[in-house]
Formats: C-alpha cells, structure tokens, sequence
C-alpha cells in the first residue's frame, strides 16, 4: 500500500472523474497508474531548475511523459468491487 497527499484542488479534479467513471478514488488511481505503467513509453524525466531555488535546494523540473495509447482493462468481478463507488 501507498499513501499519497494531494492538494486540495487535484483531489476534487480526482474525485470529480472517479465519479464520472463510477469509481472510487483509489480505483481511479489504480486503473491510471496502472495503466501508465504497463504501456509503452510511460516515463518521467528530470532536469535541473536554476530559478525554482527556495533556501538553498535547487528546484527540479519533472516532464511526465504518458504513453499515447488507449489501455483497455478487463476487470473482473473482485476489481469491480474494489474499484466501484459504493
């Protein structure tokens, strides 16, 4: 299991299309993440960020890279129950 913190504001973005497909949010994760990482070309790159410098920690750009393909899941039932708002 993982934890994760998000903002107030990508949480509701989250929430609103976990909803949208009938999903909790952890379902929602799942089914993206997962599917971000089995696909092909699925990666993130970093590189140094001169100007994001707050107290002395030089600030970092992350460039998401997200393969560009429909990923289709076949959920069976245990999935579905997991995943499915209540």
């Amino acid at each position: 299991m993982v934890e994760v913190d998000f903002d107030k504001e990508m949480k509701e973005k989250l929430e609103e299309r976990a909803e949208e497909a009938n999903l909790s949010l952890q379902g929602l994760i799942e089914v993206v993440m997962g599917r971000w990482v089995s696909g092909t070309g699925g990666r993130v790159y970093t590189g140094r960020w001169s100007s994001g410098e707050v107290d002395g920690v030089k600030g970092m750009r992350y460039v998401v890279q997200w393969p560009f393909m429909p990923g289709f899941i076949e959920a069976e039932g245990d999935l579905v129950k997991r995943w499915r708002l209540s």
